[in-house]
């Protein structure tokens, strides 16, 4: 019913009948095997070729083979007996093919353990043979583990330090410095061979009769040869006069000192032509610089013209169309918008004043500056280098070397105060440094309230903080807590901040600095570093850092805002903690030159700081040499003493604040 199963062990021959094949199948076995008794024999000769592998390890390859040769020879005498077997045997020879098979699997297993075993054995004897000559060495003498020695540490000469601190950076390296000092102060009336009349009679009316320090390096540097030029030939009078960066502190007159220079040389033109381009970085200075040079050319016909911003591009460009000025002053956004709009032609200009220099280096309105070049030299009929005087003027002038390239300036002239530090403060500025423990961090406004009654009579202090969220919330606070003390009306609190339109800050601004029309007992405006730069506000007493400033040139624009002018000022300083204190030790106060005849910073901190504590714990007037010492331990006490009432009051305050904040 069902077909035979295909044996693969068994062959046929189809020649045979098939009574044939049915009486006997010839069987051929696939592999060779051998039985259990040739298996017995062939381990025996194993054991033999054992012994002999002990006594020779090179013939060990040639019994190897002749075991396997002779197990060759046993599995042909094992196939044989099969074939030759009966047909009734088959059975039994197919179990013993099996049993052959499998006897020799082991055996072969068995081999490569002994095998293995034998190779260990033979390299832990070789070993112990070596043994003997690793104890001959003679033993290296330890020692402990130390560090390497490095080489000493190189030091730079003293020289070469002092010339690198004097250079501050590369840019400066091939050009030429003038130095100047606070003493250098003479009258205007030295220069009236070199002014013309009308000129001198306005600045001595309307500024000074004497001049401040870089208005008297500038005037003798630049008028004998201006006017030798202008007598002579106006051909080369640019490239005589060459190229200028005035490094000068805030309030120390810069305005007026480019100022004088640029109308003296505009005194004897005959038609107006645009011949100077005054640059500033905010709206707020423009009209500053205006009013100055409002006031020189009285009476000499020159016409300045403004970017006032408040009236449209396309009016600005019709008037500028329609009358050249001979001055221009304007913003960099708005100067690309005329160089566009072909409003202005640079084709007789003779003086770029660049005013706030490094903060006008680091904007990128619309990429004025090298559209600025590229204009003067499509312009100008001549395009040699130097065809321009460019005066740089700034209180922490750029030492950026692709920026000052920018300028492409012509054989510059660097001024400068003789001192090794980047930038300078007014001698007449009192610095005060406030350290206030982290523990009392939370109660900063209050201490900043308790600062008020120690500030004089009729003070106007500027705060600068962070952020225009600071500024207000700052205000709005201080406000709240002067309100519960009944307070109100005898400190004015203000913010004045980016996010006020811009009337509201103007008014702001107006209402500060008119002295007259206050009518308070101190004036307070919190404010951001919107107001650190270019905006001259008279009469500042003191300023506060209520946040730190993030660095040294930061803090010398925040203490221009007072001390202008020769007049005196008050700087406080806010230091929370270890980590500000160092900071403003490392990162700011070192960059800072002062005057060897000017005031220096005094410390407020506690009287166990500055060791000037008795036995009881009181202040020690013993120790006290100096009577500002112990004048700024009380004042430090006066600052930092919270009642208990003041502390419910300024919660219930802040509680108030957030309330405000959540309704809004």
């Amino acid at each position: 019913m069902f077909a035979a199963r295909f044996d693969p062990t068994k062959v046929f021959d189809n020649s045979q009948t098939n009574d044939e094949q049915e009486q006997k199948n010839v069987m051929i076995p696939l592999k060779r095997s051998r039985d259990v008794e040739s298996e017995g024999e062939s381990e025996d000769e194993d054991e033999d070729e054992d012994e002999e592998e002990q006594e020779s390890v090179t013939n060990e390859a040639d019994e190897v083979s002749d075991s396997e040769s002779e197990n060759e020879s046993e599995h042909e005498e094992t196939v044989a007996n099969l074939e030759n077997s009966d047909d009734d045997n088959d059975d039994d020879g197919k179990h013993t093919l099996v049993m052959s098979r499998f006897h020799q699997t082991l055996s072969l297993q068995e081999n490569i353990q002994k095998q293995a075993k034998k190779e260990t054995d033979l390299q832990k004897d070789t070993i112990t043979d070596v043994q003997p000559s690793i104890d001959t060495i003679d033993t290296v003498e330890t020692h402990e583990l130390d560090y390497i020695p490095q080489p000493d540490i190189v030091r730079a000469d003293m020289t070469v330090k002092s010339a690198i601190e004097e250079s501050h950076s590369t840019a400066w390296i091939n050009t030429k410095k003038v130095f100047y000092d606070s003493t250098m102060i003479k009258p205007f009336d030295e220069y009236k061979d070199e002014l013309t009349p009308k000129l001198l009679q306005n600045i001595q009316t309307n500024f000074s009769k004497d001049t401040f320090p870089i208005q008297t390096i500038l005037l003798d540097n630049i008028l004998n040869v201006l006017n030798r030029s202008l007598k002579l030939t106006k051909k080369n009078l640019t490239r005589r006069i060459g190229d200028l960066l005035i490094n000068a502190s805030t309030g120390s007159g810069k305005t007026l000192a480019y100022s004088i220079p640029i109308i003296q040389a505009l005194s004897n033109r005959t038609v107006n032509r645009l011949r100077v381009l005054i640059i500033v970085p905010t709206k707020l200075l423009i009209q500053q610089v205006f009013d100055t040079l409002n006031k020189l050319v009285k009476g000499t016909g020159i016409i300045i013209t403004t970017a006032k911003m408040d009236q449209s591009l396309r009016e600005e460009n019709r008037k500028l169309q329609q009358s050249e000025p001979d001055i221009f002053i304007t913003t960099p956004g708005r100067l690309v918008d005329h160089l566009q709009m072909k409003s202005i032609s640079l084709k007789n200009l003779k003086f770029l004043i660049l005013d706030e220099a490094d903060r006008l280096l680091n904007q990128s309105f619309q990429n004025w500056c090298s559209e600025l070049m590229t204009t003067i030299d499509k312009d100008k009929l001549d395009h040699l280098p130097g065809n321009v005087i460019k005066m740089v003027f700034s209180a922490t002038l750029s030492t950026d070397t692709q920026k000052l390239h920018d300028l492409h300036l012509y054989n510059p002239r660097l001024f400068l105060t003789d001192s090794v530090k980047l930038y300078n403060l007014p001698n007449t500025l009192q610095e005060f440094n406030i350290t206030i423990p982290t523990a009392k961090s939370m109660y900063k406004p209050l201490l900043l309230l308790h600062l008020f009654p120690l500030l004089s009579s009729s003070a106007k202090l500027i705060v600068f903080v962070k952020s225009n969220e600071a500024s207000l919330r700052l205000a709005t606070l201080i406000n709240i807590i002067l309100q519960k003390k009944n307070m109100i009306e005898n400190i004015s609190v203000n913010s004045f901040n980016s996010n006020n339109s811009r009337a509201q800050n103007r008014k702001l601004v107006t209402e500060f600095s008119e002295t007259k029309a206050n009518n308070y007992n101190i004036s307070v405006l919190i404010t951001t570093d919107i107001m650190s730069r270019g905006i001259d506000i008279t009469n500042v007493t003191d300023i506060v850092n209520y946040d730190v400033p993030i660095s040294s040139q930061q803090y010398v624009h925040r203490c221009g805002r007072t001390a202008r002018a020769g007049a005196s000022g008050n700087a406080y300083n806010y230091l929370v903690g270890k980590g500000e204190k160092k900071f403003w030790t490392q990162h700011v106060s070192n960059d800072i030159s002062r005057d060897i005849d000017g005031l220096k910073p005094i410390s407020w901190s506690k009287a166990d700081e500055q060791g000037n504590l008795d036995e009881e714990g009181d202040i020690d007037m013993e120790k006290n040499e100096k009577a500002e010492d112990t004048e700024s331990i009380e004042n430090y006490n006066k600052i930092m003493d919270i009642s208990d009432t003041e502390d419910s009051i300024y919660k219930d305050a802040l509680n108030d604040l957030k309330e405000m904040a959540l309704t809004k």
